[in-house]
């Protein structure tokens, strides 16, 4: 990946440092960077899967289209942020004494202030901003007591991010909505937390991706190692009574580098090594070994006699065998046929059929014999001379019965006649040698010597036999049942092995020491016997330990190490150092450069910076607040609030709630200063019941407006106000902070008005709430006409400077009947101002005599202008 950025082609490409330094982690993580960049949030769990995947994949050293890179310049371009700005507040419910329903607007200004008494329902307000905007030191918000069913809190929020006007919906159970959490608020409690140990609110951009990369990482090694969790042996244990083997300590040393023919070879379990299991078996379980030799000797015996009887019909029914005597049945066949072929030409004129058939042939092989031993002993056969006679019929013989019976036997005993006798003659002999197939008795006796199943004998006894019978008449192979002697030859070899095997090892027995040896060598066999019986299991477990492996190595390509050092260093670089440096100015810009305190860093590990404020020079290790006076602590934990939060690039709001409480007139101006200078770049929100501070406040303003090449400042004072039970009641801007001309013209016009609404309606309980606060707000009308159109505005409450440039000589213009006039209105309207004694109640004055002074001092302040025009 590139990290250099080709500034417009002019002069050399700018190397970004810390994009070199995030191409050269792993890839996995720079695709997660990426994703990051590119959907500015972190990611799903789905997404957590696919990382954890690649993760898996680079550490096979595979490669994947999933990987990614980030694109040289993205990070810097998605680290500018848009400017956020509260619009308003409205639709709000279940807060405190609030009015429900109630609506905050913030204006177009860059300052806006909510001024109010105690109870007015500021700091309720502060809490909903807290909780919403999620800050450290965020009180609880209660519902109002005093309503029956009280609801959950919440309101509606109108939002400008990059200028783009939006909405949220916001209920206390959510907590910090994510758009709001880049606000920042002061108060008491906010200061008392700078005080102590506090972590940075806010992280550069590098850092904060950094940790969000620190937080996926952490993400996808939880999921790696699930994963690996769940990758639970199945290998059964071996067995205990084997004790320790050789076989045992094999399976505990298995790895996932261990392969398959290692395996194979360990597992490896022939019959010879189950034959010599049961014979050492059967050898130790032998109580009497001499008589058991004994048996043995017997039991060969009469192996020895099966397997001899065995070998006779196996030798003599064998395929070999067979196949001979098929081939005479097949030859003796022809040979018949042929003969009885030329006996039927050669004796088709005889007067009798049948001539040259078997059974014609037996009767002829009787008549010779007959002729031979009783008729003509001595005398060839057939005797055919004078005076004889045919040895059947007893008649005498003539020409032609001689001539016939002359060529009958030279038929028989020549030619085709001859070589059919001869063969059938070959294959009697041959079928005379076939063995008498064994009764099944003795059959079955055979196997079960041979340890061989009574049903499968029976099947073979029943083959065995039918193979003997087809013997005698196929002229074929295929004719002939097929007979398997592997089981027998196979059981006949197992069982001598066995009874070799067991005598061997009795024999052994009888010698000194060699019980242990057994012992030992069947702890063996058994051992590699279970590892053949478990050799799928073996299997899988090198397969899960190789997986296992595998998850370990994902697992290191996962670690924070890097990045946390990384974050360290850019801590130490950035944040630590920057903080060190806003401290300092801004705590010279609140006017504390005197003060001797300095904010002390700890690193917290994973880019985690904490910092506490010390006393420089102190010995011991008291803390600031327990030495500063109250004023000047609020001022240090100003300071240290200003150079957390204006370390941030997120341009967003700052709320204040009474940030001037403790301070003196020096510190206040310094505040305000600060304030205003703030509101220069991003929206300033106060909360406060100083008057001091919204008059200082608009000093401020002036003065940044004497200055042609500062921004413009605007600002905007509301009121808050409470009405019996119910608090939040926005009066806009207040009779002190308005000018006195406008503000007397607001009660004729309006407040006026609504009073005699009420009393014409008969309305006592609103008149007499409404009429004490208008005259409230008339007597403080009656001090700012004092101090702004008597005085002219040469001297004004909570302003340091007394202007005196143009102002001084019109207080020449001050008549006695000027003070007499406001005297009068200063005593009468006091009461409704200031606290009296509860025997001397403050009763509210007649309205039409209300309206007379509201109209004269209204008719003063013009006629007064008009003098010193």
């Amino acid at each position: 990946m590139s990290a250099v950025q080709d500034l417009g082609g002019q002069g050399a490409p700018v190397i970004d440092e810390f994009e070199v330094w995030l191409g050269e982690r792993n890839r996995w993580l720079q695709t997660a960077a990426k994703n990051l960049i590119e959907t500015k949030r972190p990611p799903t769990d789905p997404e957590i899967v696919e990382l954890a995947r690649l993760c898996m994949i680079e550490s096979k050293k595979a490669d994947d289209p999933g990987f990614g890179v980030v694109t040289p310049g993205s990070l810097a371009l998605a680290a500018n942020r848009p400017a956020i700005r509260i619009d308003g507040i409205t639709e709000v419910y279940g807060l405190n004494a609030v009015k429900a329903g109630a609506a905050l607007s913030f204006g177009a200004g860059n300052i806006t202030v909510f001024y109010g008494q105690n109870g007015s329902g500021k700091s309720g307000y502060a809490r909903l901003l807290k909780q919403a905007c999620g800050s450290r030191s965020k009180d609880e918000i209660h519902p109002n007591v005093f309503v029956e069913e009280p609801v959950p809190c919440r309101a509606q929020f109108q939002l400008s991010i990059g200028g783009q006007a939006g909405k949220i919906e916001w209920t206390l159970a959510e907590g910090a909505h994510p758009k709001l959490r880049h606000a920042q608020i002061f108060d008491s409690r906010t200061a008392t937390q700078y005080m102590g140990k506090n972590e940075a609110s806010y992280e550069p951009s590098q850092m904060k991706f950094v940790a969000a990369l620190i937080a996926i990482s952490d993400r996808v090694s939880q999921h790696l190692g699930a994963a690996k969790n769940a990758l639970v042996s199945s290998l059964p244990q071996f067995p205990l009574e084997l004790g320790i083997t050789e076989e045992s300590k094999w399976l505990a040393a298995l790895k996932p580098a261990t392969i398959t023919a290692t395996i194979d070879k360990a597992c490896l379990y022939t019959e010879e090594n189950d034959a010599e299991r049961i014979g050492l078996e059967g050898a130790l379980a032998q109580k009497d070994v001499v008589g058991r030799l004994g048996e043995i000797t017997k039991e060969k015996l009469g192996l020895a006699n099966v397997q001899s009887a065995m070998n006779s019909l196996k030798e003599k029914l064998s395929d070999g065998a067979a196949q001979v005597i098929v081939n005479a049945q097949s030859e003796a066949k022809l040979k018949r046929q042929a003969a009885q072929k030329s006996a039927q030409l050669l004796f088709a004129e005889a007067p009798l059929e049948g001539v040259g058939e078997p059974l014609w042939q037996q009767l002829w092989t009787q008549a010779r014999l007959f002729s031979q031993s009783h008729a003509y002993p001595g005398h060839a056969f057939p005797v055919v001379g004078d005076e004889s006679r045919c040895v059947l019929c007893q008649q005498e013989l003539k020409d032609d019965s001689a001539d016939r019976l002359r060529h009958f036997e030279k038929f028989v005993t020549e030619g085709l006649e001859r070589a059919a006798k001869d063969a059938e003659d070959i294959l009697k002999g041959l079928l005379r040698t076939l063995p008498q197939s064994p009764t099944e008795q003795d059959w079955l006796a055979h196997m079960s010597l041979l340890k061989i199943d009574r049903q499968h004998a029976i099947d073979l006894h029943a083959t065995l036999i039918k193979r003997r019978a087809d013997l005698d008449t196929a002229d074929q192979i295929e004719m002939v049942a097929a007979f398997n002697w592997s089981p027998v030859n196979q059981a006949l070899t197992d069982q001598s092995q066995t009874l070799g095997t067991e005598e061997k090892s009795l024999n052994e027995l009888l010698q000194d020491g060699k019980r242990q040896q057994m012992e030992v060598r069947v702890r063996k066999l058994k051992g590699i016997q279970w590892l053949a019986q478990n050799k799928q299991s073996v299997l899988a477990e090198r397969d899960r330990l190789i997986d296992v492996d595998q998850y370990g190595k994902a697992t290191k390509l996962a670690a924070t190490n890097t990045l946390t050092t990384k974050n360290n260093e850019l801590a130490k670089s950035e944040l630590d150092a920057g903080y060190q440096t806003r401290f300092a100015a801004e705590l010279k810009l609140l006017g504390g450069s005197r003060l001797p305190v300095a904010p002390q860093s700890k690193t917290m590990g994973k880019g985690r910076t904490t910092f506490g404020l010390t006393l420089i020079g102190a010995k011991g290790s008291r803390p600031p607040e327990q030495i500063l006076s109250e004023g000047e602590t609020r001022i240090v934990a100003l300071a240290a609030f200003f150079a957390d939060i204006t370390g941030s690039n997120q341009v967003a709001p700052f709320i204040f709630d009474d940030p001037i409480s403790s301070l003196d007139q020096d510190f206040e101006e310094r505040v305000v200063a600060r304030l205003v200078n703030l509101a220069q770049t991003r929206q300033v929100i106060i909360f406060t019941h100083r008057l001091s501070l919204v008059t200082l406040l608009d000093a401020a303003v002036k003065k940044v407006a004497e200055h042609p090449d500062l921004p413009n400042i605007v600002h905007e004072v509301q009121t808050l106000r409470r009405l019996e039970k119910i608090s939040g009641i926005l009066t806009g801007q207040s009779a002190r902070d308005s000018k006195p001309k406008t503000a007397i013209n607001k009660l004729l016009n309006e407040s006026l008005i609504k009073l005699k609404k009420h009393q014409a309606e008969g309305d006592a309980e609103s008149y007499d709430l409404m009429v004490k606060s208008v005259c409230s707000d008339f007597r403080i009308i009656v001090e700012r006409a004092v101090e702004v159109v008597l005085l002219n505005s040469v001297v004004l409450r909570f302003r340091r400077e007394v202007m005196t440039k143009g102002l001084l000589r019109q207080l020449s213009n001050i008549t006695q009947e000027d003070c007499d006039l406001i005297d009068d209105l200063m005593t009468r309207y006091s009461v409704y101002e200031h606290s009296q004694a509860d025997d001397l109640p403050a009763v509210p004055p007649e309205l039409a005599d209300l309206e007379i002074d509201m109209k004269s001092l209204a008719e003063w302040m013009g006629e007064y202008s008009k003098r010193v025009a």
